[in-house]
């Protein structure tokens, strides 16, 4: 039990909060975005003094990579609730799911395609 407290502890103690985050909140106010595609974050007000122009673009990068990701989970989603509209309508026959279907915006999968990460950016991180 005294082991479970403690790890608990050291766990807080050297718990960190993320550098940035995708939404305005009571930490992260101050309003900033990727030099490449603009996808826009927020960060805490010392984070100039935190953080030199280096681990800067390399957390734009992963920034990036963040949001193409996201982009893609929700393409993903988006075609898969399309193919199951349409094997609904298969099944029944109710042309609701198929209009349904037809009617989807698929604008996810067309922004997953054309977003495109920095080239010389690439090639330096993983």
């Amino acid at each position: 039990l005294l082991l479970l407290i403690l790890m608990s502890v050291l766990n807080s103690v050297f718990h960190e909060d993320p550098a940035w985050s995708y939404s305005r909140n009571g930490q992260y106010k101050v309003e900033r975005s990727t030099s490449w595609n603009s996808i826009r974050y927020y960060v805490k007000g010392d984070f100039t003094e935190k953080y030199s122009n280096q681990k800067i673009e390399h957390l734009e990068y992963e920034i990036e990579k963040d949001y193409k990701q996201d982009l893609q989970i929700k393409c993903i989603n988006n075609q898969r609730r399309k193919e199951q509209l349409m094997y609904q309508y298969r099944v029944t026959g109710n042309t609701r799911y198929r209009d349904y279907a037809e009617a989807m915006d698929l604008t996810s999968c067309k922004d997953y395609n054309d977003f495109k990460m920095p080239q010389y950016i690439r090639s330096n991180y993983p």
